[in-house]
């Protein structure tokens, strides 16, 4: 894993309703806890809308590890700093 997550710029700028309603559909309707929602999100960010590659998302896992407090917490505040 690299020191820097290179993340190719955005062809468009997400608006922060777009972000919050995203976060907020996940996490109202997904269930299973801090092992499941890196799946959830996953196949959101990376399957669905495209707003991250595989191995910038891989990357933010990785790092997540490494960062003290629940996993999907710590994908969440990654993730959502990377596409804003």
């Amino acid at each position: 894993m690299s020191a820097d997550i290179y993340v190719p710029p955005s062809k468009e700028r997400r608006s922060f309703l777009e972000v919050f309603w995203v976060f907020l559909r996940l996490g109202v309707t997904r269930f299973g806890g801090p092992i499941a929602h890196p799946g959830y999100f996953r196949a959101e960010f990376v399957e669905r809308r495209k707003w991250l590659d595989e191995a910038a998302y891989t990357d933010i896992i990785a790092l997540c590890q490494f960062l003290p407090g629940p996993a999907s917490s710590q994908v969440f505040i990654t993730s959502s700093r990377y596409r804003l």
